[in-house]
Formats: structure tokens, C-alpha cells, sequence
């Protein structure tokens, strides 16, 4: 080979190498604003500070990252902004989940585990198609969960979205609730 090729070759790789360093430092970094601002908006909507001996970390499962959190104040609507939140809750007070769908591809949340004596679900999910800013309906919208605190205890929701056909979710959402 020439010296000018290996020169060149060299050059690549070491663009190559570098530009991946600086796309990983760059991905770490803006993570890491995520979980700054989600944990500063937990704790200005009136969430608990977490205690030392609370749980916190990530599990991963599909293309889903669920964070654990300790306990706070009832979030108001869950979004997926939400997904693997821990509050708590009194008896009788309703829980809201929103979560984008597109029903046009076949997609939908559904109830991955039966859930217990503590929550009950209130009626079907509802969907409602998102507007298009002409005015046409668009093939996105969101489907609405509802679920009413019957009993005392702690439980776990966790909702699925894919097509009924295929085994493998699409995404997974979850929350846990604590009813006291």
C-alpha cells in the first residue's frame, strides 16, 4: 500500500473513533439532564424525598426502561412520563392513565396481569384520535385507563402495548400503587 493510503485509512479510523466517543459522552450526558429534570418536577409536584433505604435504579425489558421511585403524592394523570412511578393513594380516589396509541395499525394497551382486591379497573380504556392542526383526524391518539382504589394494600399495574397477534410488546407501562 501506499503511504498515502494508510495515511488516509488511519485518519478514518480515527475520526470513526473519536466521533463514537463523543456520540457515547454525549448520550451519558443528556441523560443524565433526564433524570435531573424528572426528579427536579417529582419533587416540585409535592412528591416525598426518597428515604436511604428506598429502592431506586432501572430495570430494562424490551426497548422499555422502567424507573423505580419512591413513594409520593398521587401524580394527577399518568403518561408515560410516569412509567414505573410508586405513590400512594386513599381509598376511593381514581387513577388516570393516558397513554399514546395508534389503533390505525392494529396497536393497543392491554392489562398484562389480573389485578387484586386493592385497584379495580373502571370500565373499558376509552380512545380518542388526535386532530390534525387542519382539522383532519390523524391516526394517532391516546387511550385513557381508569382505576378506583377499593381496597387497602399495595399493587402493581402493568399494561402492554403491541398488536394481539405478536407475542413480543411493542412497549410495557407500569405503576405501583399504595392504598391506604
Amino acid at each position: 500500500m501506499k503511504r498515502t493510503s494508510r495515511i488516509l485509512i488511519l485518519a478514518v479510523f480515527g475520526l470513526a473513533l473519536f466521533g463514537c466517543q463523543k456520540g457515547q459522552k454525549a448520550a451519558t450526558a443528556k441523560e443524565g439532564r433526564t433524570s435531573t429534570k424528572a426528579a427536579s418536577a417529582k419533587s416540585g409536584s409535592g412528591a416525598k424525598p426518597a428515604s436511604k433505604s428506598g429502592t431506586s435504579g432501572s430495570a430494562k425489558s424490551g426497548t422499555t426502561t422502567a424507573k423505580s421511585t419512591s413513594y409520593g403524592a398521587h401524580p394527577g394523570v399518568l403518561t408515560m412520563a410516569d412509567n414505573g412511578r410508586s405513590f400512594e393513594v386513599k381509598r376511593g380516589e381514581v387513577i388516570v392513565v393516558k397513554l399514546d396509541a395508534s389503533h390505525t395499525a392494529g396497536f393497543r394497551w392491554a392489562l398484562t396481569d389480573g389485578i387484586g382486591a386493592v385497584l379495580k379497573q373502571d370500565g373499558s380504556p376509552t380512545f380518542a384520535r388526535t386532530t390534525t392542526k387542519s382539522g383532519k383526524a390523524g391516526s394517532g391518539g391516546t387511550e385513557t385507563w381508569r382505576f378506583h382504589a377499593v381496597g387497602l394494600g399495595r399493587e402493581t399495574v402493568k399494561l402492554e402495548y403491541g398488536r394481539p397477534w405478536e407475542s413480543i410488546p411493542d412497549r410495557e407501562f407500569r405503576f405501583t400503587v399504595t392504598v391506604r
